[in-house]
């Protein structure tokens, strides 16, 4: 019975197979035999690559966070960060109260994130305002004037992993003792007659390290902390936070003087990646990002009997020590189209498609004893195009993607240098995978 079986499979499998092979087998045979495909590789193709500027204003007034630090690189020049806060009036009972006595006044930051050294001692200068801020928006280019000469200075080392610590800076106790008088005697009832009296601060840094530390808003944690009790037998200890939610806001200045990178003067211009190390850079706060162009692609050489493209991926290698670093790339880039004023144009399709966009996230292998990391972006679809001379090569904007609510502070703040096709390590290539016949 079992012979019987075997045997009936075995026609019907001889039935199926006549029929897949019915027709002539010897259709296209004449264009490429299959047999004779093979799949060739190239990654020489000519990359050229600079720096250009960005020149937008972001709002800083509307983050969570606020910022102060300092950066200073040898090709990009000197970014300094520096924030302001207004105070909020919180509820309270204070006026006309008769048992209560002052502990102290302390301004407490919780951090929000480092970005950074933070091996090196880090100096904090809290300095205050010369008038209230007026309400409006504020952004990384914006400022107001406050004081020559600090209220308070700390210095201390930052942590990277300090999300959950709390900065403490205790201040001098003849602007506490004031504050508190002016509560207790309703001098200072509201918003208006606080700032009035304390218009708010301005945080900015003399640490020369290369680090920015970020500090949260959040109404429950940042704040000037007012420290009292009753004079009850218990002696009752309390506190009183006076936020810094509603107004504040972080100004970026940057100083390329003296570097190659000077040269940057409108956004036309560009930077030969030849000029600053056989590098690029990206970074939004600085008004940096990457211009790439594939001067000879239009009219690359195809191989005899190319058959199609399989695959182009543009790999981009960041410039970096190992992953210990406090100061990782941004999550992902983006490519745009660009022209001679270095504008966007349009976003760039990706994948094998052109359904996606030509971006990438950021990745490091985990398991490399040597440094492994690169954004891989496919451009199957793109490059396909102009070799097929149905559209022509293009010049391309390296940056972050473009978020329709605005950067981060932290995503303003990160930066990122690349390598260049030419940079003896960490170098930039458009590998191509094409199948052609042999």
């Amino acid at each position: 019975m079992r012979i019987l079986w075997y045997a009936g499979l075995l026609w019907l499998a001889g039935i199926v197979l006549f029929a897949c092979q019915s027709g002539d087998l010897n259709v296209g045979q004449s264009i490429i035999n299959p047999q004779e495909l093979q799949v060739q590789s190239v990654d020489s193709v000519t990359i050229q690559t600079s720096t250009v500027m960005r020149t937008d204003s972001f709002l800083t007034s509307g983050d969570a966070d606020i910022a102060v630090g300092y950066w200073n690189d040898a090709q990009t020049g000197k970014q300094t960060a520096q924030s302001f806060a207004a105070l909020d009036y919180p509820p309270n009972s204070f006026v006309s109260q008769t048992n209560l006595r002052l502990d102290s006044l302390v301004l407490e930051m919780g951090y929000s994130f480092t970005y950074g050294d933070t091996t090196s001692t880090f100096d904090l200068n809290v300095y205050r305002l010369n008038r209230p801020l007026p309400a409006q928006n504020y952004f990384n280019v914006s400022t107001v004037a406050y004081a020559a000469k600090p209220i308070v200075e700390k210095i201390f080392v930052p942590h990277q992993r300090s999300e959950l610590r709390l900065l403490q800076v205790r201040v001098p106790d003849d602007l506490a003792q004031t504050l508190f008088n002016k509560l207790v005697s309703g001098e200072v009832t509201d918003n208006t007659s606080l700032n009035d009296f304390l218009p708010g601060f301005a945080f900015s840094s003399k640490s020369t390290a290369n680090i920015f530390i970020g500090f949260t808003t959040n109404p429950s944690t940042t704040g000037l902390r007012l420290y009292y009790h009753d004079t009850d037998v218990n002696k009752t200890a309390s506190t009183l936070l006076f936020p810094i939610t509603s107004l504040h806001f972080t100004q970026l200045q940057n100083d390329r003087t003296g570097t190659p990178l000077s040269a940057l003067k409108n956004r036309s211009d560009a930077v030969s990646s030849r000029l600053t190390d056989r590098t690029t850079f990206v970074s939004i706060g600085a008004g940096l990002q990457t211009r790439l162009e594939f001067p000879y692609l239009n009219d690359f050489y195809r191989p005899d009997k190319f058959a199609d493209l399989n695959r182009a991926l543009l790999v981009i290698s960041p410039v970096r020590r190992d992953l210990r670093d406090n100061n990782p790339p941004p999550s992902a880039m983006q490519l745009y189209q660009t022209n001679n004023q270095n504008e966007f144009l349009s976003s760039i399709p990706g994948g094998s498609t052109g359904s996606t966009l030509a971006g990438a996230n950021y990745y490091a292998d985990p398991v490399s004893v040597l440094l492994n990391d690169s954004y891989t972006i496919d451009l199957t679809y793109y490059i396909g195009q102009i070799l097929r001379k149905k559209a022509l090569s293009q010049p391309l904007i390296l940056t972050y993607p473009n978020s329709s609510g605005g950067f981060t502070l932290k995503t303003l703040l990160q930066r990122v240098t690349l390598g260049d096709q030419l940079r003896p390590n960490d170098q930039m290539q458009l590998k191509l995978f094409m199948t052609s016949g042999s």
